[in-house]
């Protein structure tokens, strides 16, 4: 290989002209496909004269050819990285990716970030499957060298290898004691002695990420589970005492001084204090706590974790937070994290909440209380990124270590917890802040709206525990809204106005006193709502205000007189704020007044299809990237658009249904919406699959017909489903809600349009073609089939018959043992058979025969499904195919067929099934008929059970396992677990029939066919009338007798 010509190739692709870059790249392709390549690579890497940005753009390409083509599992779009490494080839570029390493190290660090993955990669493979086993000694040598860069690379190894037993439990990794025995002792001596020696390298960058790698190595092996070996107290108080060392540890000044915040965060030191932390509540937290769930019962480490460690530990933490508290500390915000979080554990603790509480007081004070106060990033973000503020402040979700939300965490555990010895400091500490700052609101101070703010947000984080009906703050709550929180909805500080409103929208079960109250909430909540500021927060959180109070009738009766005004606002806010929240409203305001928006209707789904097309729009785009060319922190989160298009699509569903009386208007808001269906269906958007088939469903119920728009929309559906990349198999039970429908209210065109009923056919074979079908999705395909086969009728080709039929039967005999045991998935597929059987019965019973299933058909059939049918549908279906069957098929061909148990059965069933089928049919219109569509409140309240405290020598009962009380009961699911035979068993109940959708079968009137086949039987074929007749019981034949002559 030439490595100048490869090292002119890399330098040719960061190229600013278009054609060099192009040429080279074409020459990267060809190169890369010589022998020696890889090793060409780390050569230049490797090389000194390079220049850095040479050695990266040929670090990264390494990194993807070595993660694509290393394990022979990985596939790249980009061509470039569609191979595999040659196994000759791989001793080689491990033996100089070490080397290469090192030089990095030495020369060019920032080349290690590219090139770990690299590494990750390789060791994984090759070390897992011990292919590398002299890698763990040769990575430890250099620790005992004077080489730093050696070392550095040695470690860095090392903590590849021992990556590779990260989620193994102890007893899959039993190796791995014997190498902590051997390797430990010295791994914590150079860590110790060498590296850190008690601080003095603290402005060495390189030894603090070595430090850091040491951590990381412990964290490794212990974080999934616990060795046995690092359990034992000469081996657990060494090390705990090393991670102890690192927290301690003063940050020099000069790296304090940095004006770079960035640099700070970056530095090895900070990241080692924070492993440490981290690493230390971890051990407490999985292997030293009390827990119900018991799934360590780790006795001796516990007991010395919690006697001979936690105590000190904990003044210590004591010490630093109240250190961080009065200036005196610099943590990091992942450091107060942990801390936080730790403290967080240990109050649910028996053995450690009597160390905790003394300091509770001082904790609220000087740690959760200064974290709750918006800094001067905060209240930027709430003018610049509003949400980005909502989400940290307001909803209090973030997916980073915030410190303020850990705040918020203890103290929400310590007031539910612990509230007999939380609560009454609590309150009293806020009273006491918001007494001296909030007195005066027209004068309020910056410095004194940010500790209301905060007040405000403790008050909010534990509202549930002061308004439920047993705490002793309940009744004075309305006071203290009157008082501190009304004035702000006139605040100068929109931060406030803001949290006036989120506060106010939490006591929506709340019963007031006061006659005004409710008045001066919605008078503040508007205001806030219509203000003339640009404030998105403000407005954002006084339209979830209006929201939450929408049901109570003041706020209905004052909303209804500017219901249009306020919608439209709504619609400009969700314009300009990416959220679904803001469609969550809309959809309130349109199900609670639609009869006022009714003549605005058509005119909202345009706007709301204009405001989905430009979410859609960015969304689509924003998916069309090539991952190769991204790391994972480049991968674009388009998240918020994506549910804010969401609730989009749900609320002109909304707006639909609230026309189900006018089918003028129901026809313009298809029209309206179809761009919206067209942009989904030809982009092949997934993500909307569900709301886009949702809306045809709605529509062409509530028309009972199916318009051109929604023949158009199948076209698009068909269209989508002859793609090569079509998804439209894969999410079939969505699409099966607007299919449905077209095979029910579109069934006269169908049979005569054979181009719509080809394309719903296409939808079926393409779907039962995936050899990974199982039974939930041969439920969807089966139930699909046979509604085509009824709505096709009797002109439903025979094509489509055969493979319908050749693929129920083969369905029953694959999964034969499924049948009975899985009720839904036997009589969705018996069903197909029974549909054909209604149209085609002679060719069905002959196919049946040929297949050899037809005596265990009829005798599952007639034995078991039709004695226990509830369904409406079910009973229908088996009355028509069992007609059917009388009326065209002769004795003799019962006979030749070997049927003629099944003929001297079938007035007995239809007997039965006639006696069923009135109380089925008045049981589905009772659900009609009371089936609510009214959404139910959850509120987030406390019951009177989780009322209750802990007594200060009591541990939380579910700590550590928020669904142990589900996981405890006697469930059917556990007894499934326990392998219990049948426990999970379907029954008939399981099949559901929806009482606001349309079947089929709806048009078909059974008594109608039942007494025109039987008075022709009697007429025409007195034999065949005979054969059934003659083995029916009396009451049988007094109960077809009666049926026919209604």
């Amino acid at each position: 290989m030439d490595v100048n010509a490869l090292l002119q190739c890399f330098s040719g692709t960061l190229n600013h002209d278009a054609s060099i870059r192009s040429n080279a790249e074409s020459q990267l392709k060809e190169l890369s496909r010589i022998p020696g390549f890889l090793g060409a690579c780390l050569d230049i890497i490797s090389s000194q004269g390079v220049p850095e940005n040479i050695k990266l753009s040929a670090s990264l390409y390494f990194k993807n050819k070595i993660a694509y083509g290393w394990s022979e599992k990985g596939h790249g779009k980009n061509e470039l990285l569609d191979y595999t490494i040659d196994n000759d080839e791989k001793p080689v570029v491990k033996d100089m990716l070490i080397k290469a390493l090192v030089q990095c190290s030495r020369n060019t660090p920032s080349c290690i970030r590219l090139l770990q993955p690299a590494l990750n990669q390789i060791v994984s493979v090759e070390y897992s499957q011990k292919r590398w086993d002299n890698l763990l000694l040769e990575s430890f040598q250099p620790l005992s060298s004077n080489d730093i860069h050696a070392a550095h690379i040695g470690l860095l190894c090392i903590a590849e290898i021992f990556r590779t037993y990260r989620w193994k439990q102890n007893d899959d990794r039993q190796d791995l004691e014997l190498l902590i025995v051997q390797y430990f002792p010295d791994l914590l001596n150079y860590a110790t002695s060498h590296l850190f020696q008690d601080g003095a390298n603290m402005n060495n960058a390189l030894i603090g990420e070595m430090v850091k790698l040491v951590l990381k190595i412990y964290k490794f092996l212990t974080y999934n589970d616990l060795p046995f070996t690092l359990q034992r107290s000469d081996s657990f108080i060494p090390w705990a005492n090393f991670h102890v060392k690192i927290i301690q540890q003063q940050l020099p000044k000069e790296l304090l001084s940095s004006t770079h915040d960035d640099s700070i965060k970056s530095n090895p030191w900070i990241k080692a204090k924070k492993w440490a932390y981290a690493n230390l509540y971890r051990l407490f937290q999985r292997y030293a706590s009390e827990s119900l769930s018991k799934k360590f019962n780790y006795t001796e480490f516990k007991s010395l974790y919690i006697e001979r460690f936690l105590p000190q530990l904990l003044q210590l933490l004591f010490q630093q937070i109240e250190q961080w508290g009065n200036h005196d500390l610099w943590l990091s915000e992942e450091s107060i994290y942990y801390i936080l979080e730790f403290i967080g554990q240990t109050v649910v603790q028996k053995a450690t909440w009597h160390i905790v509480n003394p300091h509770y007081s001082t904790i609220l004070e000087h740690v959760i209380f200064p974290l709750l106060c918006p800094n001067e990033t905060t209240l930027e973000s709430f003018e610049t990124d509003p949400q980005e503020y909502i989400n940290r402040n307001l909803e209090a979700w973030d997916d980073n270590y915030s410190p303020d939300l850990a705040a918020i965490s203890l103290l929400v555990t310590a007031v539910r917890k612990r509230y007999k010895t939380t609560l009454e400091p609590t309150v009293r500490f806020v009273n006491h802040i918001l007494q001296n700052n909030a007195a005066d609101p027209d004068n309020m101070s910056l410095e004194q709206a940010i500790r209301v703010e905060s007040c405000l947000r403790i008050v909010s984080s534990i509202l549930d525990r002061l308004i439920h009906p047993k705490s002793p703050y309940v009744e004075p709550m309305e006071g203290f809204l009157h008082a501190f929180v009304f004035p702000l909805f006139k605040s100068n500080y929109g931060f406030l106005r803001a949290r006036a409103c989120e506060l106010c929208s939490k006591f929506y079960d709340y019963e007031f006193k006061k006659e005004n109250t409710l008045r001066i909430i919605y008078q503040g909540v508007m205001s806030c709502f219509n203000e003339e500021s640009d404030s998105l927060p403000v407005k954002l959180l006084a339209a979830l205000a209006l929201q939450t109070f929408i049901h109570v009738p003041l706020f209905q009766e004052s909303l209804s007189t500017v219901v249009v005004p306020t919608m439209q606002k709504l619609l400009q806010l969700s314009n300009e704020f990416e959220s679904d929240a803001v469609s969550g409203v809309m959809q309130e305001f349109v199900e609670s007044f639609s009869t006022e928006l009714q003549p605005f209707g058509v005119e909202l789904m345009n706007n709301l299809v204009q405001q989905f097309l430009k979410l859609a729009i960015e969304f689509h785009e924003a998916s069309n990237f090539d991952i190769n060319a991204l790391n994972a922190s480049e991968l674009p989160d388009e998240s918020d658009k994506q549910l804010a298009a969401l609730g989009i699509l749900s609320t002109t569903i909304s707006i639909l249904l609230s026309f189900e009386h006018s089918t003028d208007i129901v026809k313009n808001l298809e029209q309206s919406f179809y761009p919206a269906a067209e942009f989904i269906l030809k982009n092949d958007i997934e993500d909307f699959y569900h709301e886009a088939c949702e809306f045809v469903e709605n529509s062409t119920f509530l028309l009972r017909d199916i318009s051109p728009i929604s023949w158009k929309i199948l076209e698009l559906v068909g269209e989508c489903n002859d793609r090569e990349s079509s998804m439209v198999s894969f999410y079939l039970e969505d699409f099966m809600l607007a299919i449905n429908n077209y095979l029910v209210y579109g069934k006269n065109e169908l049979r005569q349009n054979s181009f719509y009923s080809t394309i719903l056919f296409k939808i079926y074979k393409n779907a039962s073609s995936s050899d990974e079908n199982g039974l939930d999705e041969l439920n969807v395909l089966n139930d699909l089939s046979q509604k085509i086969v009824l709505s096709l009728g009797s002109n439903t080709p025979k094509e489509f018959v055969q493979n319908i039929l050749t693929d129920a039967v083969n369905c029953l005999i694959s999964e034969k043992d499924a049948i009975k045991t899985q009720v839904v998935f036997g009589v969705t597929t018996f069903n197909v058979v029974v549909a054909c059987l209604v149209y085609f019965p002679i060719e069905t019973l002959q196919y049946l025969r040929s297949r050899e299933v037809s005596q265990v058909f009829f005798e599952v059939w007639f034995g078991n499904f039709i004695l226990n049918y509830k369904r409406v549908y079910d009973i229908k279906l088996t009355l028509m195919a069992l007609l059917s069957m009388l009326s065209h098929v002769s004795i003799q061909d019962f006979s030749s067929l070997g049927l003629e148990p099944v003929l001297i059965k079938m007035g007995s069933m239809i007997s039965m099934l006639l006696e069923k089928y009135p109380k089925s049919l008045r049981e589905l219109k009772d659900k009609r008929t009371e089936f609510s569509s009214d959404a139910f409140q959850v509120g987030d309240t406390l019951t009177d059970g989780e009322w209750e405290d802990y007594d200060d020598d009591e541990n939380d009962p579910v700590q550590g396992n928020p669904y142990l009380e589900i996981a405890t009961k006697e469930s059917e699911t556990l007894k499934f677990i326990r392998g219990e035979i049948g426990a999970l068993d379907e029954d008939f109940d399981d099949l559901y029939e929806d009482p606001l959708s349309g079947s089929v079968l709806d048009d078909i009137n059974i008594y109608t066919v039942f007494q025109s086949i039987f008075s022709r039987l009697q007429q025409t074929d007195s034999a065949k009338y005979q054969a059934i007749l003659g083995p029916m019981t009396q009451e049988e034949q007094s109960h077809l007798v009666h049926v026919l002559n209604l």
